[in-house]
């Protein structure tokens, strides 16, 4: 319905009356939500450093709700409107699969069956310093683009915004832009908080305890060991510390035990032309990679004995000597070790270095079993369906109730690798639309999902267990493994990897080992 004289004058006194960037921002879009019939309203304005969105102020819902947004996110609407002076329309929000943190949080607040539409907002220099967005159905937001009343408010918004910012002072202006973002390191440590929120999923004590021994072994530079059950996420956990510290540079793994002894060396610390047969050309190692970054080396526990040396005098030393070479090279890296093994024993049994134990325990933090925090079970669940849904583009429907009590009921010997493997496979059998139920669970537990294969596999598992070559043994089962979870997720080699715990590397090394290449198998 168009407004009559007396509604417009009382939005351009609401306007003009308003003593700041926020509080005339509200005032906009309380007006554009009542008066428009739009669901709902904010504006984002680019903080001094330049590489964030953050909210000003948003109709009808709390400022609170709504999380910064990285200018990184090149995907997202309201950094498309910033960066290129464009408006942009997005005819539904839950077609917005992977934008970032914050664009996801906003469509939260939104509504996913909604339309959305990103207007830039300029500056008396003419720069683009925030962005207006504004959401409801479709066909309102066009009526709204395209109202000219509204956008000569919106005119009237943007230069009564620009001289509230020109009148400010100096200092002012610097402590309104304190009020917006916090200063670099705590603008830091609050992006690593909500990372952690939103990566390392739980509401368990245990959980708590993790996110925060996370956050403060990410400020420091010494080593960390971690340890815990196979399956726990200890690789996830080394990952987000580095990603929540302010190392700059790339985050290198190592799976100590899925490398073979024999090259292992080389892998960490590269080689020169002709080190050893096949060496055709020099390479760089993992080591050089990690510079600036953080090493990552996961079943620290099997690492040789004669590579412990090595490893503890390149963490004395900060240098290493690539296979074969003569010159040594410098690298910079965080360290970070992971094992499910007990190394105190191991220490006692002769294979592993107690000067190298103590070395890289300079921090510890253990990963409790899954078992032992049952209450994170739901939230891990649903957070395994929702990167599903976003990775496959599709909609399965969350866990059914039954399910649920189902899953809490379990003891997932494999722990969190086990629970998301289950719901992987679950979620592909449910389908789009549909809830995953306590049926399809249970006849994967029992394993049906490979019935029509089990007779061969138990006559295969039995032939095993009577083997006189066990490495041929470890192998041939290895092998049964990958190829099982391949043809469970459809060849998707990258969603394999994840479901076993291992990199997609180390699994692309085994299937061209197996010649399982010529296998449909997509990335």
């Amino acid at each position: 319905m168009p407004m009559d004289a007396l509604e417009v004058a009382a939005i351009a006194r609401d306007l003009i009356l308003a003593d700041s960037p926020h509080g005339l921002a509200l005032a906009f879009l309380s007006a554009a939500t009542r008066q428009a019939g739009l669901r709902a309203a904010c504006v984002y304005s680019r903080d001094a450093a330049g590489d964030q969105l953050l909210p000003l102020a948003c109709a009808p819902f709390e400022l609170e709700r709504l999380a910064a947004i990285d200018m990184e996110a090149l995907d997202d609407p309201l950094v498309y409107s910033l960066t290129t002076g464009q408006p942009c329309f997005v005819e539904r929000l839950s077609g917005m699969v992977d934008v970032g943190a914050g664009f996801e949080r906003l469509a939260e607040c939104l509504g996913p069956r909604h339309a959305l539409l990103t207007w830039p907002q300029r500056d008396s220099r003419q720069q683009v310093a925030s962005v207006v967005a504004v959401a409801g159905d479709a066909r309102s937001l066009a009526a709204w683009r395209d109202d000219p009343l509204w956008q000569m408010l919106l005119q009237v918004y943007e230069t009564l915004s620009a001289r509230l910012y020109d009148q400010m002072s100096a200092s002012e202006s610097a402590r309104y832009q304190r009020s917006l973002r916090q200063p670099q390191e705590e603008r830091r440590s609050l992006r690593a908080a909500r990372l952690l929120a939103a990566e390392f999923i739980g509401v368990s004590a245990d959980a708590k305890r993790v996110r925060e021994d996370i956050l403060r072994f990410a400020e420091s530079a010494l080593a960390v060991l971690l340890t815990g059950e196979t399956g726990t996420g200890k690789d996830h956990v080394a990952w987000l510390i580095h990603q929540a510290s302010p190392r700059g540079g790339k985050f290198v793994p190592v799976n100590c035990a899925a490398i073979p002894k024999d090259l292992i060396e080389a892998e960490l610390f590269g080689n020169v032309r002709g080190a050893y047969t096949g060496a055709t050309q020099a390479r760089a190692g993992l080591v050089a990679e990690a510079d600036g970054g953080t090493l990552f080396l996961d079943e620290i526990g099997d690492m040789p004995m004669a590579l412990q040396a090595a490893l503890l005098r390149l963490l004395n030393e900060k240098k290493y000597r690539p296979l074969g070479g003569t010159r040594e090279f410098p690298s910079d890296f965080r360290l970070i070790c992971a094992t499910h093994q007990p190394l105190a024993q191991l220490i006692q049994a002769g294979r592993f270095r107690e000067d190298l134990y103590f070395r890289i325990r300079q921090q510890t933090l253990h990963l409790p079993a899954l078992r032992d925090r049952p209450d994170d079970i739901a939230p891990l669940a649903a957070h395994i369906i929702l990167q599903h849904n976003r990775e496959r583009r599709t909609r399965v429907g969350g866990l059914a109730p039954d399910a649920l009590s189902y899953l809490e009921g379990q003891a997932f010997p494999g722990n969190v690798r086990e629970l998301r493997s289950l719901l992987l496979v679950a979620a592909e059998r449910a389908g789009p639309g549909v809830s995953i139920c306590r049926q399809i669970l249970g006849q994967l537990q029992d394993g049906g999902a490979e019935r029509g294969a089990a007779n061969g596999l138990d006559r295969n598992l039995h032939g095993l267990f009577q083997t006189d070559n066990l490495p041929h043994a470890l192998d041939t089962f290895e092998r049964m493994l990958v190829t099982a979870r391949l043809q469970a997720l459809e060849g998707s080699r990258s969603r394999a990897a994840q479901s076993l715990g291992i990199p997609k590397r180390t699994l692309a090394r085994r299937c061209q080992a197996w010649n399982l290449d010529r296998e449909d198998s997509h990335s």
